[in-house]
């Protein structure tokens, strides 16, 4: 698979450049894809003169038998936000109005969730390739994503 990302959407991607102030959401979990999918938002959002948003999901633990393993680390949080203030920080010095959210949950759920919310002209999100086995037992954010999304959704490998 090359390095093009990949645009799927409702409207395609007209509806991103009429929409200049609505903000791209670019997904966050720390993957290089995500990393990638970051830099790409940013050229985006720089060119197009548009806020990013950037969503970063720390999916819940099992709960197994009522012991409390259904908890996230606060530590992990923290991390995760200091990451977030990181990247808003890159952002602004390119001239990009960026704001970050650590959200807990389920990560397509939250995502789409968060798209609804802040009436988002896309997303942007990393794409890793998964066997099909693993497709299979864990499902996969980006096809969910893809299938519930009513904006632009750009997937970069």
């Amino acid at each position: 698979m090359g390095s093009c990302p990949l645009a799927a959407g409702w409207l395609g991607w007209r509806r991103v450049m009429a929409a200049n102030t609505a903000p791209l959401l670019v997904a966050w979990d720390g993957s290089g894809p995500a990393q990638r999918a970051f830099d790409y938002a940013l050229d985006l959002a720089r060119l197009r003169a548009q806020p990013l948003r950037v969503i970063s999901v720390i999916e819940l633990p099992e709960v197994y038998g009522g012991v409390g393993m259904g908890e996230v680390d606060p530590q992990r949080i923290a991390d995760m936000r200091q990451t977030l203030m990181k990247l808003s920080a890159t952002a602004k010095a390119a001239g990009v109005e960026c704001s970050g959210e650590v959200l807990l949950g389920a990560p397509a759920e939250l995502l789409i969730d968060a798209l609804r919310s802040s009436n988002a002209a896309a997303l942007v999100m990393g794409h890793t390739e998964k066997n099909l086995l693993m497709r299979w037992l864990l499902g996969s954010v980006s096809r969910t994503v893809l299938d519930e999304a009513k904006v632009p959704v750009t997937l970069v490998p």
